[in-house]
């Protein structure tokens, strides 16, 4: 127990050499217990499995293989997970060019209630928003499941999609297919839970 008047540190008085150095050493230890932190919780994270895998598209004639983000993951339990694909294709430059979203439920492994975005982006800016969703007039987009395996929290799925993409003045509550975008694709993805 520390009496009131006296720190539990060493005293600042600079005449007192002894001091200065219980201080520096003080400081020291401080500086190395909180890298040593820094670091062992570094590398516990690093080493945390992360979602990977590529979504092939098919946009107006164009292939496009775009690479999935670690954003992408699933929920859920095993007999009704919820699957969510965020791909990103970047130009030369490391600049977003195609941002590409996909969720849906997977009941049974069935896929139902299918939405999609996608962004385009030319330097850096963006310059089409477009959506899908399953029903017939807003872009009558689909996903089939061909394959799943589920090893813990690990889900190895296989599919493909297909669809018409069109701009939404209302966040996709009505898609204007006027000018629709058909697209088609397969994606081969590695997910881990995000529960």
């Amino acid at each position: 127990m520390w009496p009131i008047n006296q720190s539990r540190y060493p005293s600042h008085d600079p005449k007192n050499q002894h001091d200065k150095s219980n201080r520096g050493l003080y400081m020291n230890l401080k500086t190395v217990t909180l890298l040593t932190i820094l670091m062992v919780s570094g590398t516990a994270t690093s080493g945390l499995a992360q979602s990977r895998g590529t979504v092939t598209l098919t946009i107006e004639g164009e292939e496009r293989i775009i690479p999935i983000s670690v954003e992408s993951e699933w929920s859920g339990g095993e007999n009704r997970p919820y699957i969510t694909l965020d791909a990103r294709a970047l130009d030369g430059n490391g600049r977003e060019e195609l941002v590409m979203g996909l969720g849906f439920d997977a009941a049974r492994w069935d896929a139902s209630a299918p939405e999609m975005t996608l962004w385009r982006f030319e330097d850096g800016a963006l310059v089409q928003r477009l959506r899908a969703y399953q029903e017939e007039d807003r872009g009558a987009l689909t996903v089939t499941l061909d394959s799943h395996e589920l090893d813990g929290t690990t889900l190895n799925l296989t599919g493909r999609l297909e669809g018409t993409l069109g701009t939404s003045e209302n966040r996709g509550r009505n898609i204007d297919l006027a000018d629709g975008v058909p697209v088609v694709g397969t994606f081969a993805v590695t997910l881990e839970s995000l529960d």
